[in-house]
């Protein structure tokens, strides 16, 4: 058996418990929440999360066989296309060879000591409407947020804990409380310990991308026991358009989605599952798909600044982030500060004190040459979403050396040669495919309104 893994999964009386190597990991709905979900669709639950939650071990561990003393998935196809899919991104990143990683995932053996497939109950949500948000505070699901507010889906908000993430949970958890308290809206926290299983500091193990690719598709299977007792029609994601870009790796051989499960492609998908899962009652989809970043964050704090000072869009991994939610030494950091100068957006507004256009900062920004251990920062809509948020900024007036470095390196006559073609790809509302068609017209008329404002 040692090259065996082995899971077992049951449900609780409060939600799901898997265990593997002799730990408990448990998901906490909370008795009332999961009371509500119809038993054979716990069932349906606890088989199919029981798998998106440790498919990656066999490749952290190099085992070749695990067992499953559950019933055999319904949704084991989607969670095999999702996982291949991301599997070139998170070689990238871990600076593995990707034909070795997926020979040793296909070879790997998945055996379920139950091969029945339990299908979910068809019993429908109760007379379903309005929302569920899955809130992380950042940019896109705080945007979502403000525009299902203001087209009356009286959207709930739920917040997945991820116990990896050190700083970034801390900080998370402090502006949940301000954000109640201000909004008078619960915040529904959801327990996840399996998020354990892909915490590798917790499990002894080096560093690595894999386990976070299903991280959407497992929210939103999570969600469903939410929807039925909170008589929830919809569950957005703040899935946007830029989260569709891929790019090919070194060799030309293998195409890397740095969001795969974020894509408005793959989001479709998961709204096929949540279908399944709730008796067809339940979509899920993005309010957002038919933005790019700029506008995103453009429109958040233009027309929601009350909702917008709660951003946190930093990862907070370092020291820089131990105390303060914006850590000014990271990527993301310098690239919601160009976001914001570029749209005409004070930074400060959304909490970053820094002039993250100091010469200091330089290696932040792709755009000068630099590569990311982030995949989606290397794709060329990232490259050319720096350009003209460097142009735009410029031709607002913005100072700084890095506006400076950016002219002399002849990029703002690059951006300028390519005005109209970079206005319009980032300041367009594009067509969506998971938006819900009854919001459509609602939701693309307050973008309509605000991309009419937006001026270089």
């Amino acid at each position: 058996m040692n090259n065996i893994l082995e899971i077992y999964s049951k449900v609780t009386k409060n939600g799901i418990q898997i265990e593997f190597q002799g730990v408990k990991y448990p998901i906490n709905f909370g008795e009332g929440i999961w009371n509500s979900t119809p038993v054979q669709t716990c069932e349906a639950l606890k088989d199919n999360l029981a798998l998106a939650t440790t498919m990656h071990l066999p490749l952290i561990y190099k085992k070749k066989k695990i067992i499953y003393y559950s019933g055999r998935p319904l949704l084991e196809p989607y969670f095999l296309q999702n996982f291949l899919k991301d599997i070139p991104s998170c070689t990238e990143v871990d600076g593995l060879n990707t034909d070795e990683i997926i020979y040793q995932f296909l070879t790997t053996e998945f055996q379920f000591i139950n091969p029945e497939i339990v299908i979910p109950s068809d019993k429908p949500v109760e007379d379903p409407s309005r929302a569920l948000i899955g809130m992380s505070f950042g940019k896109d699901s705080l945007l979502t947020y403000a525009v299902a507010e203001e087209i009356n889906l009286e959207p709930e908000i739920i917040y997945v804990v991820e116990q990896s993430l050190t700083y970034e949970e801390k900080h998370k958890r402090n502006l949940a409380k301000e954000f109640k308290k201000e909004f008078v809206k619960d915040l529904y926290i959801l327990n996840h310990e399996t998020g354990k299983l892909r915490d590798y500091n917790y499990l002894n193990l080096p560093k690595s991308e894999f386990g976070w690719g299903l991280q959407n598709t497992e929210y939103a299977i999570e969600f469903i026991p939410f929807a039925y007792a909170l008589n929830r029609k919809y569950i957005f994601f703040g899935n946007e358009q830029t989260t569709a870009a891929s790019y090919m790796d070194n060799l030309n051989r293998w195409r890397i989605y740095p969001a795969y499960d974020q894509s408005h492609l793959w989001t479709v998908h998961v709204n096929q599952i949540t279908q399944m899962l709730s008796g067809r009652s339940v979509f899920t989809g993005s309010l957002i798909e038919p933005l790019m970043d700029m506008m995103i964050q453009h429109i958040l704090a233009n027309r929601y600044p009350e909702i917008a000072k709660y951003q946190m869009s930093c990862f907070t991994e370092n020291e820089f982030g131990k105390d303060y939610h914006w850590c000014h030494n990271c990527l993301v950091c310098a690239k919601m500060y160009l976001l914001c100068v570029g749209s005409g957006i004070n930074p400060r507004l959304i909490g970053l004190k820094n002039d993250m256009l100091k010469k200091e900062y330089q290696n932040y920004y792709t755009i000068f040459g630099g590569k990311s251990d982030l995949t989606y920062a290397n794709t060329e809509v990232a490259r050319d979403e720096q350009l003209f948020a460097f142009y735009s900024a410029i031709k607002k007036g913005v100072k700084g050396d890095l506006i400076d470095e950016f002219i002399k390196r002849g990029l703002f006559e690059e951006a300028k040669s390519r005005e109209d073609e970079l206005f319009n790809k980032y300041c367009s509302i594009y067509e969506p495919i998971s938006l819900p068609k009854e919001l459509k017209n609602d939701v693309l008329s307050i973008y309509k309104e605000e991309l009419s404002l937006f001026e270089l």
